[in-house]
């Protein structure tokens, strides 16, 4: 690869993807590859076939270098949520007298919170908001002058059975140089600017079989879960109960429109081995919604279970290729949950869609910290 390239590898829910990229000029990303490899993904937080996992890591790896015509020697791997989950910590320090802070200051607050897991190793730590004084709220207290700091931190722990599986893999294959980030703290990172983080930040990322729910502030993430439920279970849904083969309902799937009424006669018309099978718009349209329901479900019992609230006024963001390309599937969840929802557009490239969100913000998280 050019000097200038980084290379990221994201697991979906899916596919495992292979990023290629690096920064170009107003700040966007230029996307040298893109490689995906298909698998059979992960629920509960165990990959489902994980004998199969070290052949498709390097089939998705061998793939990329194929196409960009260079071996890949260092690669950032987003870590899902479902290995994951984050904790945060107040901390204060206070000086004999008042001093400039210093970012070695900031690294002993951090250093100074005892996490001492066996299960889990702290992958990413950064802070939600820094206090000075009594106080001073500021969002980076570096260089200011005074001899109180306190901190809410937020640390992201990364299951040690993940990391040490991938790890073996990589190195098996001949990876000596690699590292791990969180996919959710990349995602809060690279899809929402300062000015909205530090007005809370809920995002949900669904994805085929799993949804991450996350909530961020500042720099850091103050609530973090992950559900097994996603875009596959409302296609399989509609094969069980319509009678149709699954790609088939796949195929449907990408046809549901819940933003309108449709009338008694109206039909979705599906290829079924050849044959044109016309479906009941209103039959159809009735079991996503029955699915997104139970999703909303699941939701509000995550936000029931957090620690920290966020005000009522956020709108909720969605990102994923779960339930953002259904037409009219916001206007559904918004309605459930009695909250606003947006579906996130990528920054810094607009031909990307909402179901490269993770791995584009690996790739931009791995070009800033390269």
């Amino acid at each position: 690869m050019a000097n200038q390239d980084t290379a990221i590898l994201d697991f979906g829910s899916q596919k495992i993807t292979v990023l290629i990229g690096s920064r170009d000029v107003n700040n966007t990303i230029n996307i040298r590859c893109l490689y995906e490899e298909s698998y059979e993904g992960f629920m509960d937080g165990e990959f489902i076939t994980p004998d199969n996992l070290e052949q498709e890591i390097l089939a998705s790896i061998k793939g990329a270098e194929k196409i960009c015509g260079r071996q890949i020697k260092n690669l950032t791997v987003g870590v899902p949520t479902e290995f994951c989950f984050c904790m945060c910590k107040s901390v204060t320090k206070t000086f004999q007298k008042q001093k400039r802070i210093t970012k070695r200051d900031i690294d002993e607050l951090f250093d100074s919170v005892d996490i001492d897991l066996k299960t889990h190793t702290v992958i990413n730590r950064d802070s939600v908001y820094y206090v000075l004084g009594e106080s001073n709220k500021v969002k980076d207290p570096i260089g200011q002058i005074e001899n109180k700091i306190t901190a809410c931190l937020s640390f992201i722990l990364a299951d040690n059975s993940f990391l040490n599986f991938v790890s073996k893999i990589l190195v098996r294959i001949g990876l000596d140089e690699f590292n791990f980030v969180s996919s959710a703290y990349a995602q809060s990172l690279y899809l929402f600017d300062e000015e909205e983080r530090d007005k809370y930040v809920l995002m949900v990322d669904c994805g085929y079989i799993t949804t991450t729910v996350m909530l961020a502030r500042g720099n850091g993430i103050l609530n973090l879960t992950s559900f097994s439920l996603g875009g596959g279970h409302i296609a399989a849904d509609l094969s069980k109960c319509l009678k149709i083969p699954f790609n088939a309902s796949e195929q449907l799937l990408r046809k549901i429109v819940l933003c309108i009424e449709p009338d008694e006669n109206d039909t979705y018309d599906i290829m079924v081995d050849r044959n044109v099978i016309p479906v009941s718009m209103r039959v159809a349209n009735a079991i996503v919604e029955s699915r997104i329901e139970v999703i909303v479900q699941v939701l509000q019992k995550c936000f029931s279970s957090w620690q920290y609230n966020f005000p009522d006024f956020i709108p909720l963001k969605l990102t994923g290729g779960g339930l953002s390309f259904i037409k009219g599937g916001k206007d559904v969840l918004s309605k459930l949950l009695g909250k606003n929802v947006e579906v996130i557009s990528l920054p810094y490239n607009i031909t990307m869609k909402t179901n490269y969100s993770s791995c584009m913000a690996v790739l931009n998280f791995a070009i800033n910290n390269n």
